[in-house]
């Protein structure tokens, strides 16, 4: 694994992922809540940031563990096709199983998908981008 860069890439990830699911998720709350197939438990105002921040964080590192493995130094379009990639395998067969399991119609899977969809080509367009910086700075260095 190239640990050059992790951890910049790490940190970064966790916190677009953290600020980008905070933002998605507090938009998506209205089509929740005027879903009255399911009664939504919504959580109170300021409850759950720190499970999210956890999750950014192990997620972060997950993320950007697999990404530095097959990074072959392809900028940000690698980033772009990683993003889509995880959000194929990390996000669709999640939401889709929601929508077979609970009475939410196809509107809420799809807006789920495409929030992740945001989320992890944003975090994979900034992988690629410090990836590529810090192989940059490790080619001038040598």
């Amino acid at each position: 694994m190239k640990t050059n860069g992790f951890a910049k890439i790490w940190i970064a990830v966790a916190v677009i992922a953290f600020l980008l699911e905070s933002l998605l998720g507090r938009m998506l709350q209205p089509s929740l809540i005027n879903n009255g197939g399911v009664p939504w438990r919504l959580m109170p105002e300021g409850s759950g940031w720190g499970v999210l921040a956890v999750g950014a964080l192990v997620g972060g590192f997950a993320f950007a563990y697999i990404f530095l493995q097959g990074y072959q130094g392809g900028g940000w379009r690698e980033g772009l096709r990683f993003g889509f990639w995880v959000t194929l395998l990390a996000s669709v067969p999640e939401n889709l199983g929601y929508a077979v399991m609970l009475p939410v119609g196809r509107r809420i899977p799809l807006e789920f998908i495409a929030a992740d969809c945001v989320t992890f080509v944003v975090c994979g367009i900034a992988a690629a981008t410090l990836a590529r910086g810090s192989a940059r700075a490790r080619a001038a260095a040598a």
